[in-house]
């Protein structure tokens, strides 16, 4: 719930965090025990008719794929956009928290632009990836779609090509954002769609404290409370000003869903640079949450409205005018080009949605209406007097961004970099409140929260400086597996990408047998394969082998010649040499292993001559 309130608040996902895998343990280790990818999932696409076509997927038991892995890419997939996701299954990810899956047959319908003039071709790539229950997970696959718009309306074509060779195993460079809607009710069918909504009407009130929602405060008294309605009128009159104002941003919201459809950003904002160049912009955000320069609207259109309202005109006085002033005052003076709302608007614009965006909006400008609508019916005077705390949660906001900058920056930077950026941030954070506790009378809850945050920071740093992959449990490996830090540092002999690199160290092999692990970044279960090395009952063994690390995260055709060598479909996999450099296959591992079975299998090939 925390995780997604931040994420709404400022652009949060961007196109959807790119979740890593889960695995239980695999009882079985040969690799006949696990499906090639075009078999485990066997994928058909329909001829494009009434403005989509139909991906479908035949999933073989024990076998599943991953929500946030679907995509689109290429130059047309701009024209593209998938249909709301259907309910799948959620498994719980023990690094990255729930994830969505599916199982046995999925249909994900695609839509494409029905303006488009028949006999338009287009061409894109989907992706996808999928994983076995068993611990194995595939490469990232991509399939080119290649179509034409049908002639007539519900007809098809003669001339489309679904490409439905076996798809290339290339690592997706772009991961779908949360799950977009054709319609309101798609939208409250789908996943946890009630806390999501919860969460930005918590944004709208958190907003509605800051210093930039305070000049719709004397509109509303003039306006309102200057009727001289009963409570029960102001309120019905407060009420109809804060639905414009909703509407308003409910508007804004949809036509950036629409902007961002058109430049499919949800498969734009995904590559490193990209990445970069918004986690840049919510620096630049977060400077203006701290007062380094003011984000605003000319002055002169803020008063041009506030001079209107003030007047006694009696056209005021009646639901249509105060409905326009509610509609006129958020385009104003409402925090329409604040740093907050400028991350929503980023990150509705990623989602490519009209109704997605309209819908957040619209349920975050209710939550900033709700002080507005007891200000109407009690007037400003019950409103709580400026103070330090306003300050406060303004700054709060302000480290919220850079939080979604650090969060942005680590889909792509090493995993060893995270808690260094995330432990920074903490620190930082908490030499603020200290800051301002030492300068002004504080509460006790600032001391708390200085102190929480410098301990978390601490430990983030501590967590990265020792080798930890877990920013929310940064030094939990620590007590996990008994190793030091120069152990965990020093636990792979070397890091290879290619057969070459393999051979030359086969050439020079020095008497003790080798262990390939085969590892990719997005493999979760790699991560838990290194824990086992770590652990009380394997570690002493680990100077008698010489473990390497075959990293093919980037599936470059390196990658693939060297898993082509060993019939490797993918990480977590293990393949055991002898002391004179020979593949023993019998020994393979493909998927997750119990610790059990590794040990086993360690102590075989040390066995061997």
């Amino acid at each position: 719930m925390s995780r997604r309130l931040i994420a709404f608040f400022y652009l949060l996902t961007l196109g959807s965090v790119c979740h890593a895998f889960t695995f239980g343990p695999t009882s079985t280790l040969t690799e006949p025990d696990f499906l090639p990818v075009e078999k485990a999932f066997a994928l058909t696409i329909s001829p494009p008719k009434e403005g989509k076509l139909d991906a479908i997927w035949s999933i073989e038991n024990g076998y599943y794929l991953y929500q946030e892995q679907f995509s689109l890419s290429g130059d047309q997939a701009r024209k593209l956009r998938f249909a709301v996701f259907a309910e799948g299954e959620t498994k719980r990810d023990p690094y990255f928290g729930d994830v969505i899956i599916y199982r046995n047959q999925f249909t994900l319908p695609i839509h494409y632009d029905t303006t488009l003039a028949p006999g338009t071709l287009i061409k894109a790539v989907l992706s996808f990836q999928g994983c076995a229950d068993r611990g194995l997970c595939y490469a990232p696959q991509k399939v080119p779609l290649e179509f034409t718009v049908p002639l007539l309306s519900g007809t098809e074509t003669n001339d489309y090509k679904p490409s439905l060779t076996r798809p290339s195993p290339i690592v997706s460079d772009s991961a779908l954002s949360p799950s977009q809607a054709q319609s309101v009710s798609q939208m409250l069918n789908s996943n946890n769609i009630a806390s999501t909504l919860l969460a930005v009407f918590g944004l709208g009130l958190l907003l509605a404290l800051t210093p930039c929602v305070l000049p719709m405060v004397p509109i509303v008294s003039a306006i309102v409370v200057g009727t001289r309605h009963s409570k029960l009128g102001a309120l019905y009159y407060s009420t109809i000003y804060v639905i414009g104002m909703a509407l308003s941003y409910a508007a804004i919201g949809g036509l950036v869903g629409v902007f961002g459809t058109q430049l499919n950003l949800q498969a734009q904002l995904q590559n490193p640079i990209l990445l970069s160049v918004s986690a840049l912009l919510f620096v630049l955000l977060a400077l203006a949450m701290f007062d380094v320069y003011q984000l605003s609207l000319p002055s002169s259109w803020q008063q041009r409205l506030q001079l209107t309202s003030a007047s006694n005109d009696s056209s005021w006085r009646n639901s249509v005018s105060i409905f326009f002033a509610g509609v006129l005052s958020t385009l104003i003076v409402s925090p329409c080009v604040s740093a907050p709302l400028a991350g929503a608007l980023l990150y509705i614009g990623a989602q490519g949605n009209a109704w997605y965006g309209a819908i957040m909006l619209f349920v975050m400008a209710l939550g900033m209406g709700i002080p507005l609508l007891i200000v109407g019916l009690f007037g400003p005077k019950i409103l709580p007097k400026n103070g330090e705390w306003l300050q406060d949660i303004k700054v709060i906001m302000g480290f919220s961004l850079l939080a979604m900058a650090v969060w942005l920056a680590t889909r792509w930077l090493p995993f060893y970099t995270h808690l260094y950026l995330w432990g920074t941030l903490a620190v930082s954070a908490s030499g603020y409140f200290f800051h301002r506790n030492s300068h002004i009378p504080s509460h006790p809850v600032r001391w708390f929260l200085a102190l929480m945050l410098l301990i978390i920071g601490i430990m983030e740093i501590l967590g990265g400086a020792t080798g930890s992959h877990r920013p929310l449990a940064p030094l939990k490996h620590l007590t996990d597996n008994n190793a030091s830090t120069v152990e965990s540092a020093n636990l792979f002999d070397e890091t290879i990408t290619r057969l070459e690199e393999l051979d030359a160290i086969i050439a020079k092999q020095d008497g003790r047998p080798i262990v390939l692990d085969l590892y990719a970044d997005w493999c979760v279960s790699c991560k838990v394969i290194e824990d086992m090395f770590l652990s009380p009952e394997i570690r002493p063994k680990m100077h008698k082998i010489q473990l390497i690390r075959v990293d093919v995260t980037n599936n470059s055709p390196d990658n693939k010649a060297l898993m082509k060598k060993f019939n490797l479909f993918g990480p977590p996999s293990l393949v055991f040499l002898d002391k004179q450099g020979k593949e023993r296959t019998t020994l393979t591992i493909m998927g997750q292993p119990s610790k059990t079975l590794l040990n086993q299998r360690i102590e075989t090939i040390l066995s061997l001559d």
